[in-house]
């Protein structure tokens, strides 16, 4: 985090020049590639820093029961993955149940595995986050807009 904040240093009174029309146009388009970017990373079952998730544990009753699809396979679309302009820039998070489910996943926190089920603690997962490449991109993209533009 201590990357963005250094990030917003260098090039905010840059961005602050622009108006806000301008402004909510880079910020979609950058945030449109960092949800595509983090769908990609979750797909590819990573966190942020390069280590892979924390597999879950293996259930098997028979073969027919197996768990055969990858973790976190539907939220990481657009329909749940929203993303939202804010006053202070562009948010990307989950909607509705999928927000509980990847709250506990990010973080790790106890949950119920079915209403009436019992209580498990969930691994930590991180499904958001700025990688490296992330903030590289958003730094090289606000410079090629801001190139255009002078």
């Amino acid at each position: 985090m201590a990357d963005l904040d250094a990030l917003v240093d260098h090039l905010g009174t840059t961005l602050n020049q622009l108006s806000n029309a301008e402004r909510r146009k880079l910020s979609m388009a950058i945030g449109r590639k960092i949800r595509a970017s983090q769908k990609t990373r979750i797909t590819t079952q990573k966190n942020p820093d390069g280590s892979a998730y924390i597999p879950r544990k293996f259930r098997l009753r028979n073969k027919r029961d197996k768990i055969k699809n990858k973790m976190f396979n539907l939220i990481k679309n657009a329909k749940y993955m929203r993303l939202q302009h804010t006053e202070q820039g562009i948010a990307i998070g989950f909607v509705g149940r999928v927000s509980r489910i990847a709250t506990v996943h990010q973080y790790g926190l106890r949950d119920r595995v079915s209403s009436d089920g019992p209580q498990v603690k969930y691994a930590a997962r991180e499904l958001l986050g700025f990688t490296p490449q992330e903030i590289a991109m958003i730094e090289s993209d606000c410079l090629a807009y801001l190139s255009t533009r002078l």
